[in-house]
Parts: C-alpha cells; sequence; structure tokens
C-alpha cells in the first residue's frame, strides 16, 4: 500500500482546517444536501465530504457509511489533496497505489473512487467531495463536472465557516485588546515612577497612584477627598487655573507647569505637572490626567547655584570696589576663580580683567586694559552681545547663556553682565563668565533622549509633534503616512520578542534609506511608523512614495533564527500648515485610512479622502 505524501504547505493547511472550528461538529444540512445529491447523480453507495486532519481523515457529511473517520495514511483522499482537478480510481484493485489498501480487500470492497479536492481562497487543500462504489466504473465528462459543481458548492459552505470564525475572532480580538489596554494602563498608572491622577472638571481628584501619595505625603483615601486647588501653594494656584481654563477653552490641548504641592505635614513640594484633558466622544471636556514629576532636588540645585552665583557676584562687586586701594589683591582673588572676570566702563574699553582671560583668549590682563571689547571679540560676537552691553549700560543686570568665544574651541559660557553703578550713576558693567559647556552637554542629551526611540533610535511620538508644530507654524504643506506593519505578531509569536525588535530595527533602517535627507522618519509606538515628506503637494507624488516604502519593506528580512517576510499598511493625508491646523485630526486620518487598507487586504496603501488606492 502506497501512503500519500503530506503537501509542501501542510502546517499551514492544517492551521486554517483547524482555524475553521469545523472538525468534529454536528452535522449540517447544507453539507447533507450536496453528498445526497452527489450520490443521486452519480448513482453511487457512497458520497462524502471528508476532510484530511493531521492522521486521520473525518467526514463532515457522508451517505452510506456509518464510520465518522478513518486513518489518514489508507484514506484515498490523502491522495487527492496533491491533484489540480480530481482524482478517479476506477478499478482499485488494479492501481499500485490501492491494490493492498485494507478500505479495498476489507469489508469496505472499494473499487471505484472520484474526488474532487476542496480548497480556500488561498489555494490550501482541506479534503474533498468524493463518490465511492463497489464496483469499477468510469467518470464521464458530464458527470465530473457536475461534480466539480457540487464541490464548488461545498466550498462556499466552507468559506462560511471561515468567514464566521474570522468575525468572531475579530470580536474576541477587540474585546482581548480592550481588556490588554485597560490592563496597561492600571499597571502603567500604578507602577510609574512619576505620581499620575486622573481629576474631574470640578478639580477633584478620582484616582492616584502611590508616587503620587509618596509626593504629598497623603493616603489613597485622603487623596481622593481632596481638589488639586486644596493641596497648591496659594502663590502658584492662579497660574494653574488659568491654564486649566485654557485647556477647557480649547486654547491648548496641553500645559506644563512648575509648582508647589502643600504636603500633609505642612512642608511644601516642588513638581513639575504636565496636564491633559480628556474629551468624550461628543468632544466636551470629560477629565483631566495629570502626571506629576517631583523637582525638589533639582529646585535646591538651583538655589544653591543661584545663591553660590549671587555670591559670587557680590564678592566681585565687594573686591572691585577696593581695585584703588589693594588692586594687587582683587587681582590674586580674581586669578583663582573659575570664571572670567572683567570691568567695563561705558566705552565698553576694559578697565580690569582676571588671568583666566590669558587661557581663554591667550591675552594678559594687562594688555587688555584699556582696549575695546570689539577688539577682542570676534565681530559676530560682539554684534550678538552688543545688545546686552546696552542694557546693562542702562542699569539692567542680564545674562546670555549661549556665548561662545571661540570658534575653534566647542565650549559654551553663560555671561552676566551686572550695572556698575556709583552715587546712582551707571559707569560700566561688569562681567562674568563661567564654563557651562558640561551642564548644556547633559541637557542635550537629556532633551535627545526625550526625543527618541530607544530601541530604534528614530525620533518618538513627541519629536513628531514637535516637528509637525515647526511645518504647520510655516504654513509649509506636506504628505502624512501612517504605516502599520502586516505580520509583524507572526514574527513575534514564531521567532521570539528580541527577533521582533532586530525587525523593527530593519525596518527602521529601510524607511530612513527610502525617504529623502529632509524627511521624517519616526516610530510611534509597537510597529507603528510615521513618515513626513514635506512640500509633497500631488496625490500621485505621495502614491508614489508609498509604493516605495511598501516595497523596501516586501523584502524578507534576515533574523537570528532564519528570515521572515511582512507587509505593511499605509494611510496618507495630504496636509496644508497654517494656523488652527489640527495634527492629531491629521494623525487620526491617517491611522483610519491605514485600517481601510488593512480591511481591503493588507500590503496596501489608501487616501484618507478618496477611495483610490
Amino acid at each position: 500500500m502506497l501512503i500519500a505524501t503530506k503537501p509542501d504547505n501542510e502546517e499551514a493547511r492544517l492551521r486554517l482546517l483547524r482555524s475553521l472550528g469545523i472538525l468534529d461538529t454536528a452535522p449540517e444540512e447544507s453539507f447533507d444536501r450536496i453528498t445526497r445529491i452527489a450520490a443521486k447523480l452519480l448513482q453511487v453507495p457512497v458520497a462524502l465530504v471528508s476532510l484530511v486532519d493531521q492522521d486521520r481523515q473525518w467526514f463532515k457529511s457522508r451517505v452510506g457509511v456509518d464510520a465518522c473517520e478513518t486513518s489518514r495514511d489508507i484514506a484515498f483522499c490523502a491522495h487527492a489533496l496533491h491533484v489540480d482537478d480530481v482524482l478517479v480510481v476506477e478499478d482499485a484493485t488494479a492501481d499500485l497505489r490501492f491494490f493492498d489498501n485494507p478500505l479495498v480487500t476489507g469489508p469496505s470492497g472499494i473499487r471505484f473512487y472520484a474526488g474532487v479536492p476542496l480548497r480556500s481562497e488561498d489555494g490550501l487543500t482541506l479534503g474533498t467531495l468524493c463518490v465511492i462504489d463497489t464496483h469499477p466504473r468510469k467518470l464521464t465528462d458530464s458527470t465530473a463536472a457536475a461534480l466539480k459543481d457540487l464541490a464548488r458548492m461545498a466550498e462556499r459552505e466552507l468559506l462560511q465557516h471561515s468567514l464566521g470564525r474570522d468575525i468572531q475572532m475579530v470580536w474576541d480580538s477587540e474585546r482581548e485588546a480592550r481588556a490588554l489596554s485597560e490592563a496597561r494602563f492600571a499597571m502603567v498608572f500604578q507602577q510609574t515612577p512619576t505620581g499620575k491622577a486622573i481629576v474631574d472638571l470640578q478639580g477633584r481628584f478620582t484616582a492616584v497612584n502611590p508616587k503620587l501619595c509618596e509626593i504629598t505625603g497623603y493616603q489613597t483615601e485622603e487623596l481622593l477627598t481632596k481638589t488639586f486647588p486644596e493641596i497648591t501653594h496659594p502663590d502658584d494656584l492662579n497660574k494653574d487655573l488659568l491654564l486649566v481654563a485654557d485647556l477647557l477653552f480649547g486654547r491648548t490641548s496641553t500645559y506644563v507647569l512648575e509648582k508647589r504641592y502643600l504636603r500633609k505635614n505642612g512642608t511644601f513640594v516642588w513638581v513639575e505637572l504636565n496636564v491633559s484633558l480628556v474629551r468624550n466622544p461628543a468632544g466636551a471636556p470629560d477629565h483631566f490626567i495629570a502626571v506629576v514629576l517631583d523637582i525638589t532636588a533639582r529646585k535646591q540645585s538651583e538655589e544653591m547655584l543661584k545663591n553660590y552665583q549671587h555670591a559670587l557676584e557680590q564678592q566681585v562687586a565687594e573686591r572691585t570696589l577696593e581695585l584703588t586701594r589693594s588692586r594687587e589683591t582683587l587681582q590674586v582673588i580674581t586669578d583663582n576663580l573659575p570664571v572670567l572676570i572683567a570691568q567695563v566702563d561705558r566705552n565698553l574699553c576694559y578697565q580690569f580683567n582676571n588671568d583666566v582671560y590669558r587661557q581663554v583668549f591667550g591675552l594678559t590682563p594687562a594688555s587688555l586694559r584699556g582696549r575695546s571689547m570689539n577688539s577682542n571679540l570676534r565681530p559676530e560676537l560682539f554684534a550678538e552681545l552688543q545688545p546686552y552691553f546696552a542694557r546693562a549700560l542702562a542699569g539692567e543686570r542680564v545674562t546670555c547663556d549661549h556665548v561662545r568665544y571661540s570658534i575653534e574651541q566647542d565650549r559654551i559660557w553663560s555671561a552676566t553682565y551686572i550695572p556698575d553703578v556709583r552715587n546712582g550713576e551707571v559707569l560700566g558693567f561688569f562681567v562674568m563668565s563661567q564654563d557651562i559647556t558640561e551642564r548644556k552637554r547633559v541637557e542635550r542629551s537629556l532633551h535627545d533622549k526625550a526625543m527618541l526611540d530607544a530601541l530604534t533610535g528614530l525620533p518618538n511620538r513627541r519629536a513628531l509633534h514637535d516637528h509637525l508644530a515647526a511645518i504647520v507654524s510655516n504654513t509649509q504643506q506636506f504628505a502624512l503616512f501612517f504605516i502599520d506593519l502586516d505580520g509583524f505578531k507572526s514574527v513575534n509569536d514564531q521567532h521570539g520578542h528580541d527577533a521582533g525588535d532586530d525587525l523593527l530595527k530593519q525596518v527602521a533602517g529601510r524607511l530612513t534609506q527610502t525617504m529623502r535627507k529632509g524627511d521624517l522618519v519616526c516610530r510611534l509606538a509597537g510597529d507603528e511608523f510615521v513618515v513626513v515628506a514635506p512640500d509633497v503637494l500631488e496625490r500621485d507624488t505621495a502614491a508614489r512614495i508609498a509604493e516605495q516604502l511598501r516595497d523596501a519593506l516586501s523584502s524578507p528580512f534576515e533574523l537570528a533564527h532564519g528570515s521572515a517576510s511582512i507587509g505593511a499598511s499605509l494611510g496618507i493625508v495630504l496636509c496644508a500648515g497654517g494656523a488652527g491646523r489640527n495634527i492629531d485630526t491629521w494623525l487620526s486620518q491617517a491611522d483610519g485610512a491605514m485600517y481601510e487598507a488593512k480591511r481591503r487586504g493588507r500590503n496596501g496603501w489608501r487616501f484618507a479622502d478618496s477611495s483610490d488606492s
């Protein structure tokens, strides 16, 4: 007996068969009607709708057979999986594949078999519609055509099962996604290292996390009985309420504020407050979400630095006043301070410089005395600082935080200009410059980290909003592409999350290589990416870019455990910048167009305002 080999697509075929949820189900009249017609039409004693499982063939409908299944090894239908049209065995005793088959030599006594493969829309063969006789016979062209027509009917019934199963899976998936989203929100809300709260429109806390309780010193139950004005420092409340009004009247969508909370023990704590307004589906205000960061340590450091700066300025002023009596003593003191110190008269000529000028400019303090600042500073730098000089000579203490004295040295200085007032008259000003290169580097590093996606290195959602805001303010037109990967979950499930992360990095690289230098490619979240192409005005151009992006992701990705293929669904919005434009609306429209592309078969693109694809 020859056992049928398994098809090359066996794994996918079995996966689809089991996903239909039809195996081992009760008889259905729609299938039984087909087998009755087949048996009557071909005048045979046996007709079956047979589905070939991993180790068995199971009969969804049967005429003339008591058993509901047989072993796959002896099944004629297992051989029919390999034919394109119909498998016909006119006399099984004369066929080398079946002459010693138990179904031929045993009580069943099969002699004649004709089976038409039942295929899915993807071309996967799930089983057969077959007829069986205990006498040898031939299959005429007309009866073969009728049997194939009946097989198509059986395929449509299987398709109905598939559609019903898909709809149920979508419903189940949506329910699971909502439950997962709610669970994730609850976990993030409770476990985040920053304070979080949900506040109603009357200002009352309706939900708080443990970190906010730690910051304020209240228990959860206590905090839920209070409003945010009750625990806000009185001096900070008015500013907070004005920003809340801006949210409610739609003038802003979020605000950030540094303020003080009054703790339960009577002390206060400095916080950075980030507040967003959530609106209901009708667009009416519903509640606020607040994120609270304890910045007390930072404020203390700033206060210490301010006090140090003030003390240093006071010390320099006092020492400078003694210049006529003890210039040498003053020079020694200032030379040993890590700060550029100078005294300048009303004509912008140096009257005094400490030795740090030698280190920075390569000039001795003595050689600078009496020289104009214009001769020591680069022309462009002098022009940049001249407004600060004028304000200092007008009696105002001013600071410039981004001074670069040398273009060869990547050093940044904070220069403060303090009026030299004597007997009510401004005689000039004092210059104090501190090297703040390291502080600026740390600030820039923190800013970069906040604007980049940690996995791919692409700009993140925050960077996207900033970029779009800049384009909108310049009334610049652009095309926005919302990209969602097709099949990414399968890669995660099959190869693991490390492979999924590797794939996302490769996707980021391909998208970046595909777009122009001035375009923005960012990762929004998960397997969602957004591309912004400035100055793309025509639909044809946007469509061509969408094709290029889709093609860039169509080639297989090489991962640690093998290759993986995915697709991409894109939503496109052509946007015109200008005041009043809503960035979130554009993103939402592009997102909706992307889901429409998925609904229409995935791995395609859609415009948000058209049915063209």
